[in-house]
């Protein structure tokens, strides 16, 4: 069984190769979910962190209070291998880049990569420190047949010195940094967070 990741159990996660999925998780959702479950399966992951940032530093609405949306994540996925972390909050930063530096401090000998869907990879050049992202971590966008125009046209898909994989099945491919595999589903779950926000603002308000 592994153990909730924290700052000094780097030593059990050695050689263990780990999925990323970061977000503010506000609130989590079958989405979420779903691209954990897919990305672990076609690429051969011992196991996905959940990692619940204390706030988005890109996105304007402030989210529901961090030990809420842990709850909230820890109600929903109910399987051994999906591990929800605040560890963000030990590493203090909201930064995807320098969370990333960070926990390779922390895990020198895990095997990172970073989980996201479709949505994300359209806006990954607006992240802080993009660039050096990618040269940091291994990435997979998961998104849904036939979108290949859709990531051809994306500006993280244009960037030249990044290495692209496009995989339509699974395997234990290498997890190296500056390489983006963008994996191909048939079936992918159409929801978002703020979906269910404004549902529930709507609701509110009848």
């Amino acid at each position: 069984m592994f153990t909730q990741p924290h700052l000094l159990n780097g030593p059990r996660w050695k050689n263990a190769r780990v999925g990323l999925l970061g977000g503010s998780f506000n609130p989590p959702h079958e989405g979420h979910l779903h691209i954990s479950l897919a990305a672990m399966k076609g690429l051969h992951l011992d196991a996905v962190w959940w990692l619940v940032s204390p706030k988005n530093p890109i996105k304007e609405i402030d989210p529901l209070p961090l030990q809420e949306r842990v709850a909230l994540c820890e109600k929903l996925v109910d399987h051994p291998n999906i591990l929800i972390s605040d560890i963000e909050k030990e590493l203090n930063t909201t930064i995807t880049y320098y969370s990333i530096k960070k926990l390779r401090t922390y895990y020198p000998h895990t095997q990172f990569v970073w989980i996201s869907g479709m949505d994300n990879a359209l806006g990954l050049h607006r992240w802080h420190h993009w660039k050096d992202l990618l040269g940091e971590i291994c990435m997979v966008h998961l998104t849904r047949n036939p979108a290949r125009s859709l990531v051809s046209a994306c500006p993280l898909r244009m960037y030249e010195k990044q290495k692209h994989v496009i995989i339509d099945k699974g395997g234990q491919y290498p997890l190296d940094s500056g390489t983006t595999y963008w994996m191909m589903q048939k079936k992918m779950v159409n929801i978002s967070s703020t979906e269910i926000r404004n549902k529930r603002l709507k609701s509110n308000k009848k």
